[in-house]
């Protein structure tokens, strides 16, 4: 079902959702969606009245997607991980059931809170064992733009290997070319 969806040319990161769709996790995901389930569509870039809303989270995701190569210059491989990182929590921007497509802030707002909030977590946790300065948004996003293949980490699960992450964000954290 959702390869159908991928096939349309108004999906524009069909690649990095196909290959989010290998994993389980992401699979666990979409169990969530109630297949038949329709969203009524009021908008002139879509030609017809009701989207699924399968659909409508694929539109969602793809635009998350298409939000975070705008704002970071680093690799699109890099840009998939935090993806994947990032989709699993405080997604409720991409559940949306009303289409809002056109209303690109609001996507925009959506993405930069679900993206912090990920951030956060792994801040508050590790902030009770190292010393760091919590970011803004747009610090977050400068930083992360600097660090070529080591962005992902500030958005790993960090809980599975606590002691590794505590060293990698002190490493990270301190070094002056950062």
């Amino acid at each position: 079902m959702i390869n159908k969806i991928l096939l349309n040319n108004y999906i524009n990161n069909a690649s990095d959702i196909l290959s989010l769709s290998s994993n389980k996790d992401f699979n666990k995901l979409l169990s969530k969606i109630d297949l038949k389930e329709e969203i009524y569509v009021n908008s002139h870039l879509i030609h017809k009245k009701n989207i699924s809303y399968l659909e409508q989270f694929i539109f969602n995701l793809d635009m998350y997607i298409s939000f975070l190569k705008s704002v970071l210059t680093i690799s699109d491989q890099e840009i998939r991980c935090i993806t994947d990182l990032t989709i699993y929590q405080h997604n409720s921007i991409l559940f949306n059931k009303k289409y809002y497509y056109d209303d690109k802030e609001y996507y925009i707002n959506g993405f930069k809170k679900m993206l912090m909030l990920k951030y956060l977590d792994n801040y508050n946790e590790l902030s009770r064992y190292i010393k760091f300065n919590k970011m803004n948004y747009n610090e977050l996003i400068n930083k992360l733009n600097k660090m070529n293949n080591k962005a992902h980490f500030y958005f790993e699960n960090i809980n599975k290997n606590l002691p590794y992450y505590l060293n990698i964000i002190d490493y990270l954290e301190n070094t002056s070319n950062m």
